[in-house]
């Protein structure tokens, strides 16, 4: 049931105003993002044309606080299919930012742990220029744990059940030990100063 005394007329706009978000109005519901979308297969409820449609109406809460909301790998399948070119899974990050904002304020609780993988990852990036497996796995299971210790208790579990074959792919190994850095570190750096001017 929709309370309309809580809905957000200015949300839409909100979102608009986000790089990736300009094209949100435009979309009139044809559902082609949600019916070509992969993931749906493996996650029945993921409805990405219900989020945009929720966005449109001004449900902010329910949208910032929606698990759906991080489930988009960003395949660009639903924007390859978009008669209207809005753009979904560029749509889709610029309300994650909204709500990742909130959630650095206080205003909300983030019920994904999407995002802590999303930061530890970016961090290793930007640390490195590539990514550092063991590194990632480190600040990933901090983050989602609260502490180092219960991180690395977590992370050793995971790694029983699953270890043997990353190992055998090469990932979490002995080579992995140990970042190797890109030897152009300016040009990483001027990718993510370039990062957050748009996000200001």
């Amino acid at each position: 049931m929709i309370k309309t005394w809580e809905l957000d007329p200015e949300f839409k706009y909100e979102i608009m105003k986000e790089s990736g978000g300009e094209h949100l109005t435009a979309c009139f519901q044809c559902s082609t993002c949600t019916l070509g979308c992969p993931l749906t297969e493996i996650i029945p409820t993921y409805n990405p044309r219900k989020i945009i449609q929720m966005s449109l109406l001004g449900m902010r809460n329910e949208v910032l606080t929606n698990p759906d909301l991080w489930v988009c790998l960003i395949c660009q399948t639903c924007t390859a299919r978009c008669p209207q070119d809005v753009r979904i899974a560029d749509l889709l990050g610029a309300i994650r930012r909204i709500a990742e904002r909130e959630e650095e304020a206080g205003k909300l609780k983030i019920e994904s742990v999407r995002p802590s993988f999303d930061k530890a990852f970016m961090h290793q990036i930007q640390k490195y220029g590539r990514l550092y497996d063991m590194g990632l796995a480190m600040e990933y299971y901090r983050e989602k744990e609260g502490s180092f210790f219960k991180g690395m208790m977590t992370m050793s579990k995971d790694y029983k059940k699953f270890g043997m074959r990353l190992f055998k792919k090469g990932k979490m190994g002995v080579k992995s030990m140990f970042p190797v850095k890109v030897k152009d570190r300016e040009v990483m750096k001027k990718i993510f100063e370039h990062m957050e001017a748009e996000k200001g």
